[in-house]
């Protein structure tokens, strides 16, 4: 699907008619859409390879030999708000080309980024630097309500971990693993390209709000620290549930020992009175069989109890 829109000083953001646009959004774009996009302004047959996946690395790059007049492109990755999906299915890379004259946004699937940024600062943004501005600003945002989130979840497998080692909350401890690992190696990405994405002076100029530049920075140290916190907090709690795992295997292994001792005395006791030979007390006597029994039994219930009453942790 491509949206056509007109990005003003006055009006702000307008849809428009494919003329007299200035901004080309494109979602979920066919491949024939695509290949006209890339002949009608000469831009590399490679640009949206890699867009599709998780994986795609973030980048600043000039382009050289187009149809458009000082481009780049820049490689930037959202987080959506779909719960139900993996991690690796709610990372949205979104390429933005810009040139003096035209701004094309490319994603690979249906999004709702587009619209929730025009419904949030469609009357703010004047120019393609503020576009980009608040695009980046929204997907730390989002970034950052995810964090908050992984906060509750880590809340919740501490609490789980000191009760129970089940593998369901083990599966989830993976997950939440598997998110933090995916979210931190792409702001880590990000960092750098917004770095030099600052550096460009002329960007930097004609930012229609600059409080905005420094609220987005606020935003990337935020989330950053955010990150480092929760995975160390990750890695506590994963060595909680192994402390835990051997804490309960070592319960367990006391308690067979312990009922192996145990039975082993009316064992010895029934096996020295089973041996085929004479002089054993109680042969000849219609009581012996109740007798040896008595004595297996008391000897258990007294080693049971020196058992049960020592101390083996000194």
């Amino acid at each position: 699907m491509i949206q056509n829109f007109r990005i003003g000083s006055k009006s702000g953001i307008q849809e428009n008619k494919s003329e007299e646009s200035n901004w080309i959004a494109l979602e979920n774009a066919t491949e024939e859409e695509r290949t006209q996009l890339i002949q009608k302004y000469k831009l590399p047959e490679e640009i949206f390879i890699g867009a599709n996946r998780a994986e795609e690395v973030s980048h600043l790059m000039p382009l050289e030999n187009t149809a458009l007049k000082n481009a780049y492109v820049l490689v930037l990755t959202n987080l959506s708000a779909a719960k139900e999906e993996t991690i690796e299915a709610r990372l949205e890379p979104i390429i933005f080309i810009v040139s003096d004259s035209l701004l094309i946004t490319y994603m690979t699937k249906d999004s709702f980024f587009i619209e929730r940024l025009l419904k949030r600062y469609q009357n703010k943004i004047e120019t393609f630097e503020g576009l980009l501005t608040y695009s980046i600003f929204m997907i730390y945002n989002h970034f950052i309500q995810e964090l908050i989130e992984i906060e509750k979840e880590i809340d919740e497998l501490e609490i789980a971990a000191r009760k129970t080692t089940e593998n369901k909350a083990l599966f989830k401890l993976a997950d939440t693993e598997r998110k933090m690992i995916y979210i931190d190696h792409t702001l880590a990405g990000q960092k750098s390209t917004l770095a030099t994405l600052w550096e460009k002076e002329e960007f930097v100029k004609t930012i229609d709000d600059q409080k905005v530049l420094y609220d987005i920075q606020l935003h990337q140290k935020h989330a950053e620290e955010l990150v480092r916190i929760y995975r160390d907090l990750l890695e506590t709690v994963g060595g909680l549930f192994t402390d835990m795992m051997d804490n309960n295997l070592n319960h367990l292994m006391k308690y067979l020992d312990s009922a192996a001792l145990i039975i082993s005395i009316p064992a010895l006791i029934s096996g020295i009175w089973g041996m085929n030979t004479g002089g054993l007390p109680g042969k000849g006597s219609h009581f012996g069989f109740f007798m040896v029994v008595a004595i297996a039994v008391l000897l258990a219930i007294i080693v049971g109890i020196h058992i049960k009453r020592k101390d083996f942790s000194k």
